[in-house]
């Protein structure tokens, strides 16, 4: 058994790290809610660009845009992944990073990789799979221009011929206690079935709809990357709070045990002592 000093020791360390865990937990709480309202504050805006698109889609089915027109056959693929740029998260980094990994050793054709984030680009690089790109340190600030950075990369690789498919490979925030893995098709755009509205007649466009369309994919494109770098942001705060809420209880009860082993060794020292001062009195009569 370890001697009274140790186990104080262990006491103090811990505590030292139970204060650092609940500080952590704090910030990420509230970062989270500065990623809630950022990503809450994108959906209208993504529910109407998407119903706008259907529309269009749908009565401008004549026209053939490059990114809309799926390739005959897929030799080439991309695959972006979006990780965190730090850890201390929980799986979060560990479940993107092992999906990537399946679909780049697994799955034919094999894709080149996008990485978004520190964690996943330096892992997967380890793994000696193909990285097309890497975003670095995209989360310390994120902006739109960010996204429009990444989306405009991966359009030219489409347009361009490189590649023949993008998916987009993502943690999906559903609350504070779950979020998703997904893995969704981004190029070509893939079908947007349109839900019609009885009492809904129709937009009126200004310019024609062939320009309108050939402006607002792209837009598509771009706000699709930018609602995904949300979504992992929001996932990521979500699991870096919940993971430092139970650092913080494990540290707690890891306390309350070497506390408890401490107090047993203590009586047992004292009783030990008590003894000797017993037989030493009894050895003097």
């Amino acid at each position: 058994m370890p001697s009274l000093r140790t186990i104080r020791r262990r006491i103090t360390s811990t505590k030292g790290i139970q204060k650092i865990t609940k500080a952590m937990q704090t910030v990420a709480a509230v970062r989270l809610r500065r990623a809630q309202d950022r990503l809450l504050s994108s959906r209208p805006y993504a529910r109407k660009i998407d119903e706008v698109l259907k529309h269009l889609a749908v009565q401008t089915e004549g026209h053939s845009h490059p990114l809309l027109m799926p390739r005959e056959e897929i030799r080439v693929r991309a695959l972006l992944v979006v990780t965190a740029d730090r850890g201390f998260c929980g799986s979060f980094n560990a479940n993107v990073i092992r999906r990537a990994t399946k679909e780049s050793r697994e799955t034919l054709p094999a894709p080149g990789l996008v990485c978004v984030g520190r964690k996943g680009s330096e892992t997967l690089r380890r793994q000696r799979v193909t990285i097309l790109n890497d975003y670095i340190n995209v989360f310390q600030s994120l902006e739109y221009e960010q996204a429009v950075e990444i989306a405009n990369y991966l359009m030219e690789l489409y347009v361009g011929g490189q590649v023949d498919r993008v998916d987009v490979l993502y943690n999906e925030f559903k609350s504070v206690g779950q979020q998703s893995m997904v893995m969704d098709q981004l190029l070509p755009v893939p079908p947007l079935p349109l839900e019609t509205d009885p009492h809904f007649s129709g937009y009126v466009y200004e310019p024609e709809q062939n320009a309108l369309l050939g402006d607002l994919i792209p837009q598509h494109i771009r706000f699709q990357i930018w609602r995904v770098l949300l979504e992992s942001n929001a996932a990521e705060e979500a699991a870096r709070m919940l993971a430092m809420d139970n650092a913080t209880r494990n540290a707690s009860d890891l306390i309350d045990e070497l506390t408890l082993t401490a107090n047993k060794v203590r009586q047992a020292t004292i009783t030990s002592e008590l003894m000797d001062i017993v037989g030493g009195a009894e050895a003097l009569k």
